[in-house]
């Protein structure tokens, strides 16, 4: 029997749902409870006003999903184009809110007559409300500093990460035996080299030089200036991260956003433009 392990946190601006060994960015709390919301109020509908609320939400759900996701892709068709199968990589995220709320609303075309019509649009009201108000209550990240420690370098020397407060920074939480970590290091080396301005650190979690040594030269990746040593693992503790890869991203010696889980290169980009 598999056993799932549920783990909801608001600490140090960080919230994560884990079920077994898959942990979710925050945001999916608010939409968990939103699909929770539609799933309840149409099975009421279908029992008490018509049978039409039997599929409905189902059918709404997957416009919804798929609308979102095609807004976010043409907003980025450009870096899709030269990889196109990336765009059924739902789970690195990117969804467009607008496409969703006008997909949500073209869904009640769905349900015949105006009353029912009038019954689906006040449940999607009620579930993108609660939802709203989920999402507002979840706290963003604080504003933390950069960490005071020093940490090790491939080549054993000690860098100050306060010694960066002044600048942009992009920090890596990553292991060799996390596959996520894996799938995303190419892009991430790609965008630390196409973005200078930006200074990113990988910062391995818990693993020997030795280790990722063997990684880097495996996988051919010429990241070495740029992979920082964490054998305690302390930067996944101060920064309560529930799981790997965590990219954290600062500025001005303040902690501004998070990724929690697999980044793509659009979510890396726009995340890039809010700094």
């Amino acid at each position: 029997m598999m056993s799932a392990v549920i783990f909801v946190g608001f600490n140090n601006g960080f919230s994560a749902m884990a079920i077994g060994p898959f942990f979710f960015a925050p945001m999916v709390l608010a939409v968990i409870a939103g699909v929770i919301v539609l799933l309840a109020g149409c099975a009421v509908l279908t029992r008490r006003v018509s049978p039409q609320f039997d599929r409905w939400p189902w059918l709404v759900m997957l416009i919804v999903i798929a609308s979102a996701r095609l807004g976010f892709v043409i907003r980025h068709w450009d870096s899709f184009l030269a990889e196109p199968w990336r765009i059924f990589y739902v789970w690195q995220g990117g969804f467009d809110i607008g496409w969703a709320i006008a997909a949500a609303v073209a869904s009640l075309v769905l349900l015949q007559g105006w009353r029912l019509r009038a019954f689906g649009a006040a449940l999607l009201a009620g579930a993108g409300a609660l939802m709203v108000a989920l999402a507002l209550l979840v706290p963003g990240p604080l504003a933390q500093p950069l960490p005071a420690i020093a940490l090790s370098g491939l080549d054993g020397r000690l860098h100050d990460l306060k010694a960066l407060g002044g600048q942009k920074v992009v920090i890596n939480l990553w292991a060799t035996w996390c596959g996520p970590c894996r799938r995303e290091m190419p892009m991430l080396e790609q965008a630390a080299r196409q973005n200078p301005e930006v200074r990113f650190l990988f910062v391995n979690q818990g693993e020997s030089a030795a280790t990722i040594e063997k990684y880097l030269q495996e996988e051919n990746l010429q990241m070495g200036e740029w992979i920082r040593l964490d054998p305690d693992s302390s930067m996944s503790a101060q920064f309560r991260a529930r799981g790997l890869p965590t990219t954290l991203f600062f500025n001005d010696n303040a902690l501004r956003r998070t990724q929690v889980g697999e980044i793509s290169r659009e979510v890396l980009s726009e995340k890039l433009d809010g700094l």
